[in-house]
């Protein structure tokens, strides 16, 4: 399932060009400041929604359920929720023999398709201050800031920096990038809050990498970084 940030993303006190139909439900999420977290469900089955203690407002342009997927939102595990060991013990975290990529998830087995293969792993960061401070001391280290994970378009973080070095368990922070809609992209990430669940998006075959789409904001600044599939 695909959220489109405004690019989806922004905060309450940014201008929004919108509809006037959704005028409305603006003003209401920016009024409610005592609710920590309100939604506003749309017709089609999108949604507003807003999180008084970062100041985020989302707008989620698509519908909850995927076609490509067929996967609803309701089912985002429970916080604390681990994936089938059978399904970690699945995929092998190796190099891939592209500098560029380094190291990626491969299937040793075949997967299923809308298989949960766990949480993005990583530590809070609350602020881009904090980030780019996080980032700043690691200095010239390999991949210092490419496992960081925007949860709302630039205020909250996750940072699976540490959890990458583990090579020896899978984890979605090692999953690489492919292109959505192209035959390599084979997982979806599923977001609320601050949990950013996995899934496989279609059949994988032993061999195949694990892959999902990026998205534009982590390329920008970086694009002579991206391969195209």
């Amino acid at each position: 399932i695909n959220y489109k940030t405004l690019d989806t993303t922004r905060r309450c006190n940014a201008r929004l060009m919108v509809n006037s139909n959704l005028l409305p439900f603006l003003l209401y999420a920016q009024l409610i400041t005592l609710t920590s977290c309100l939604t506003i469900p749309l017709p089609g089955g999108r949604s507003i929604s807003y999180n008084s203690k970062t100041g985020v407002l989302r707008i989620q342009l698509e519908s909850n359920t995927a076609a490509t997927t067929g996967l609803p939102r309701q089912l985002l595990p429970t916080a604390g929720t681990h994936p089938d060991p059978n399904v970690v013990q699945s995929i092998d975290v190796r190099d891939t023999g592209i500098p560029q990529k380094g190291f990626g998830a491969y299937a040793t087995r075949p997967i299923e398709r809308d298989v949960f293969l766990g949480f993005y792993e990583g530590d809070l960061i609350r602020s881009r201050d904090t980030l780019e401070d996080v980032v700043r001391g690691r200095g010239q280290a390999s991949g210092a800031g490419d496992y960081v994970m925007s949860l709302d378009g630039g205020v909250t973080f996750l940072d699976g920096y540490e959890r990458a070095k583990d090579r020896s368990i899978f984890s979605p922070v090692h999953l690489n990038h492919a292109e959505k809609n192209t035959h390599p992209c084979n997982c979806i990430r599923l977001l609320e809050e601050d949990r950013v669940a996995f899934f496989t998006s279609r059949t994988i075959s032993p061999g195949d990498e694990l892959c999902f789409d990026y998205g534009s904001n982590f390329w920008s600044g970086r694009e002579e970084l991206k391969l195209l599939e």
